[in-house]
């Protein structure tokens, strides 16, 4: 690089406070414009300009460079340098002005095109002095000339927009502390949105912008340029851009700076004077506002909807509601649900009623907003233009979705209505309006997006639609538990064990339900789980009616970004069976979360093809970076698939629930004494899995032995009969399961596939002999003729002659069923528990350390 030319050996050491680089290639004449702007700036900062020739090819560059340094020493220097593009020229002129003023406190980044007014420099380093530490840099309106225009850049910083818009021109004043920090311009950038690239970094950083208006900024706009011709290249720009800034798109830190700049739901509490801008309701981060200040900001914000923020939704709701939506681990998903509504109405009503049993039920309907309304959201423009005409409240709801909740019992009582408080709040909205000041708003025109849409920039971001309101309550990481239905059957009692055993190991695990919109949680499931998530309407299971994989159907699901923004602010995700998750896990994965596939069973049909998740997943396998099995059975079947050894992690299947102190050995010392017909118990689902025909030719059998079953059909589907058999409800709760486990002296399974059971630790640890199909991993959890005993598979008829010959051999030697028993209760309390079971699991999940 060329030595500087200046008219005096010191280079104004003397007290420089604000160096102007002016980077210059190919625009000579324009130059002497640019750095006499910045001679004539006025006030009390000593303020020298550095020329950065960057090779420029026309010889006049040099000329005029040299002629304005010699003419005023000490206030311009001149620099030449190899040609390096325009970060490489402004990085030259930062280093020599930091190495050779340390009295310089800021820079400014003037393209030789451009000019300053002559107060710019003062009132920027006098707004910047002022702001402290955290603000990095102060940037200006934007005065075009040549093509005029005005354009405003008014408002607060908010990273979140700008990490969708370059909201700052590298026009700006920037201190000395960023620069020391570290910062410099990309040189490798050469294309265009340096300077947002930039800004971006120091946000990373720490720091933040700050506007100033009515700079004086003259920016100079022809035809062509630079400026279109990164416009060109902007999407493979922005994805260089956001790959070197991915810390930055954290789903996590996206709606933690959502929540403190751009929130998107305003909840107005029944009876309070204040509303909320927030993005989880539980956990507020701005400061409320009152009533009247509220409506004042939403009048503004229809002003000047770029520079002033008004939340999107409103939203209606008395405290006993939103207590009995979280006691009920609904809210978030609720408020979700809505804003994908609010897509295609203008209100979204939430009904609460309390249930007869444990079920969790969402249901849809459309019409008018029900009278009995507890949570009410808004869809905000017409909530606002239907205030600004003065209408009637009732036209802001002509368009509504209801979402009917059914709570467990003792949620949902006592919930007042939200409706007269809604439209009390319109009409004082509406009069807000009508007495604002006449004035038509920004004279300036303004390119950015409205602030009161930056939710929608997540699908920029992230490529989401709606994401879930979540902001985490404390230090931690957040795991979805993903399951097609959740009825409280055998996989949902293992999945409740994890999310207990996590719960303990510092995790906050949430229920994605997939396929359904119910599910069955008593209190003690519940209490487990930091949320329950439903699907968008129609769920996202089902499978595509083209396309396979070896013969089994693929996800069903097309467009996957609001089940990714339901997604998004989980650091794992265990999805097991939950075959829409598959379409979702590379996705989810490429946020930084660690994604995980559960196992049970390997899935046929009626015909023996391949069937459901476990296939399904060989073609979805890179999106995930772990495959939990719950036998060896299974893990041999994921090694012939061609899994890798190194992604599989084996988590044992044991009882679901721990048994009551004492129970266990009551029922043993019971059976010791047990007299009189064998006793057989049937337990599980009424589906053709479970050989329920098998089970009716073994009934009609063995007319000696005492039968009980008990099960129900899956989400209301029909369930297969047993002809001579009454089938019970399922037991309620692990006691009323004990107690059915101990009135039985054999559990009788002739299922044609199965995975790994609960049901046979369970009953074994009650003393229950098991007699079930030699199938899937029930071999590694019985010992054939020690503490249970396995029928071979094949046809039917001979399946259920073995089983009924079995029972009959059992019900005419007592001592071999109760030592049988001995051993099953011995082999069920030696069994680990479910912390020891998922250590393996554990320590592969927890590999990375919790942010």
């Amino acid at each position: 690089m060329q030595a500087p030319a200046r008219g005096d050996e010191t280079g104004g050491a003397d007290g420089v406070e604000v160096a102007v680089v002016i980077p210059s290639f190919q625009q000579p004449f324009l130059l002497a414009e640019a750095v006499e702007s910045v001679l004539a700036q006025r006030g009390p900062r000593r303020v020298a300009a550095v020329i950065v020739d960057d090779g420029c090819p026309m010889p006049e560059t040099q000329e005029t460079g040299l002629r304005l340094a010699r003419a005023h020493p000490g206030r311009v220097h001149y620099l030449r340098r190899a040609n390096g593009g325009l970060s490489a020229a402004r990085n030259t002129g930062i280093e020599f002005a930091l190495r050779a003023w340390p009295s310089c406190r800021a820079v400014f980044l003037l393209d030789s095109d451009n000019r300053l007014g002559p107060r710019l420099i003062d009132r920027a380093a006098a707004l910047l002095e002022e702001s402290g530490p955290a603000t990095g840099w102060v940037y200006p309106d934007f005065d075009f000339f040549g093509i005029p225009e005005h354009a405003s850049a008014a408002g607060a910083h908010s990273l979140f927009l700008h990490l969708l818009e370059n909201t700052s021109d590298a026009g700006s004043l920037v201190a000395r502390a960023v620069f020391e920090a570290g910062l410099r311009f990309d040189e490798s950038m050469r294309h265009g949105f340096e300077d947002w690239d930039f800004w971006l970094r120091a946000t990373a950083a720490g720091f933040r912008g700050r506007h100033l208006p009515v700079a004086g900024f003259r920016y100079r706009r022809r035809a062509g340029g630079m400026r279109l011709a990164a416009e060109r290249r902007r999407a493979g720009i922005l994805e260089g851009m956001r790959d070197r800034s991915r810390t930055l798109l954290d789903p996590r830190r996206l709606l933690a700076l959502e929540a403190a700049e751009v929130p998107r739901f305003l909840l107005h509490r029944s009876g309070s004077a204040i509303a909320e801008p927030v993005v989880d309701p539980l956990r507020p981060v701005l400061p409320p506002l009152s009533r009247a200040a509220a409506r004042r900001q939403t009048v503004e914000a229809s002003r000047h909807p770029q520079a002033v923020h008004a939340p999107p939704f409103p939203v209606f709701a008395s405290d006993a509601a939103l207590h009995a939506l979280s006691e009920g681990r609904l809210l978030h998903n609720l408020l979700w649900q809505a804003e994908i509504l609010l897509r295609r109405v203008d209100a979204v009503a939430v009904t609460l009623a309390g249930g007869k049993d444990d079920h969790l039920t969402i249901e849809r309907a459309g019409g008018p907003v029900p009278g009995d309304t507890a949570l009410l959201v808004l869809r905000g423009a017409t909530w606002q233009e239907e205030a600004a005409l003065g209408t009637r409240f009732e036209a802001v709801a002509r368009r509504a979705a209801t979402l009917r909740i059914t709570l467990p019992a003792g949620l949902a009582h006592e919930v007042p209505p939200v409706l007269a408080e809604a439209a009390a709040e319109f009409t004082a909205l509406a009069e807000a309006f009508a007495t604002r000041h006449p004035e038509h708003g920004e004279w300036r025109s303004d390119w950015r997006r409205p602030r009161a849409a930056a939710h929608q920039g997540y699908r920029e971001l992230i490529n989401a639609g709606a994401v879930l309101p979540w902001l985490a309550p404390v230090d931690g990481r957040d795991i979805a538990l993903a399951v097609p239905i959740f009825e409280l059957g055998g996989v949902e009692k293992v999945v409740t064990n994890y999310a207990r055993v996590l719960r303990d190991r510092g995790w906050r695990p949430h229920l994605v339900v997939t396929g359904a919109d119910r599910a069955l949680l008593p209190e003690e499931a519940r209490a487990v789980f930091e949320t329950v998530q439903f699907p968008q309407a129609g769920g996202i299971e089902g499978n595509d009616p083209v396309a396979a994989h070896l013969g089994a159907p693929l996800p069903g699901i097309t467009d996957t970004r609001d089940a990714l923004g339901q997604l998004a602010p989980m650091h794992a995700m265990l999805a097991t069976h939950a075959q829409g998750a598959h379409a979702l896990a590379g996705a989810l994965r490429e946020l930084g979360a660690t994604c995980i596939a559960g196992l049970h069973v390997v899935e046929r049909d009626a015909a023996g093809a391949p069937l459901g998740s476990p296939h399904a997943l060989l073609a979805h396998e890179a999106g995930y970076d772990l495959v939990a099995v719950v036998s060896h059975g299974l893990r041999d079947w994921c090694l012939a698939q061609g899994l890798p050894a190194s992604k599989i992690v084996l988590v044992p299947n044991g009882p679901g629930h721990s048994a009551a102190p004492g129970t266990a050995e009551a029922a043993m010392a019971e059976r010791e004494l047990r007299q009189g017909p064998l006793r057989a118990l049937f337990l599980g689902r009424l589906d053709p899995q479970k050989g329920l025909d098998r089970l009716r030719d073994i009934v009609a059998l063995t007319p000696g032995v005492q039968w009980r079953a008990a099960g129900r059909a899956v989400l209301g589907q029909k369930p297969d009969g047993i002809p001579g058999l009454a089938v019970e409800p399922p037991p309620d709760g692990p006691a009323a399961l004990d107690a059915l486990f101990a009135w039985a002296d054999v559990l009788v399974l002739p299922s044609r596939f199965e995975g790994s059971p609960l049901t046979i630790p369970e009953a074994q640890r009650m003393g229950c002999v098991p007699l079930v199909t030699r199938t899937g991993a029930v071999d590694e959890m019985v010992t054939d003729g020690l503490d249970g005993f396995l029928i071979p598979a094949g046809h039917d008829p001979s399946v259920a002659n073995d089983f009924a010959a079995r029972l009959a051999a059992l019900a005419a030697d007592r001592g071999a069923l109760r030592a049988a028993a001995r051993a099953a209760y011995a082999r069920a309390v030696a069994l680990p528990g479910w912390d020891i079971r998922m250590h393996d699991l554990l320590a592969r999940l927890n590999k990375d350390p919790a942010p």
